[in-house]
C-alpha cells in the first residue's frame, strides 16, 4: 500500500462512489426473478449478494466509528454465510435489499467523505488480517465491491 497523503483518500472515495453508481445502474430495472436466480448451488443470487455488501458496508462503518473512537481496537472477523443465514438474505424482498445496500453505502460514503486525511491512517487489530487502517478497510469495500459487480453481472446473464 502507498502511503497515503490528502489526493488517496480522495482517489479511494471516488473510486467507491464511481462502483457503486456502476453497481446501481447494473441493477436497475431487475425484475426480482431475476435478482432472485441462483447461478449454482455454491453461487449467492444477485439479491443475497446485494444483502451481503449491505451488511459489509454496516459492518464497515460500525468498524470505522470503532477505530476513530478508540486507540486500536480488536475487530472480530465475521463469515459471510453465518450472515446470509442470520440476517436471512433469502427471504428480503428485492426492493429491500436494494433500499437497505444504497442506504448503508451512501453512510459510508459520507463518513469516509467526512474524515481528515490523517484519520484514514488509524488502525486497528483485526482478527485475522492483523493490522488494518480505516483506508485498508475502505479499500477492501471497494475490492469486494468490484468482485461482487462481476458475479453479479455473471448471474445476470445466467437468467436471461
Amino acid at each position: 500500500m502507498e502511503k497515503l497523503v490528502p489526493e488517496n483518500s480522495k482517489e479511494l472515495l471516488s473510486s467507491l462512489q464511481e462502483i457503486t453508481k456502476e453497481l446501481n445502474d447494473e441493477i436497475e430495472g431487475v425484475l426480482e426473478e431475476d435478482a432472485n436466480f441462483c447461478p449454482s448451488q455454491t453461487e449467492w443470487s444477485v439479491k443475497e449478494i446485494l444483502c451481503y455488501l449491505n451488511d459489509a458496508d454496516r459492518i464497515t462503518t460500525k468498524r470505522i466509528n470503532t477505530i476513530l473512537n478508540d486507540d486500536e481496537p480488536f475487530l472480530q472477523a465475521f463469515n459471510p454465510d453465518e450472515l446470509a443465514t442470520e440476517h436471512d438474505y433469502k427471504g428480503q424482498t428485492w426492493e429491500e435489499a436494494q433500499r437497505n445496500f444504497f442506504e448503508a453505502r451512501q453512510a459510508n460514503i459520507q463518513l469516509l467523505s467526512s474524515l481528515e486525511p490523517i484519520q484514514w491512517l488509524k488502525g486497528a487489530i483485526h482478527q485475522e488480517r492483523g493490522h488494518v487502517t480505516i483506508q485498508d478497510l475502505a479499500e477492501t469495500l471497494n475490492t469486494y465491491t468490484r468482485s461482487y459487480l462481476e458475479q453479479i453481472r455473471h448471474a445476470l446473464w445466467l437468467a436471461k
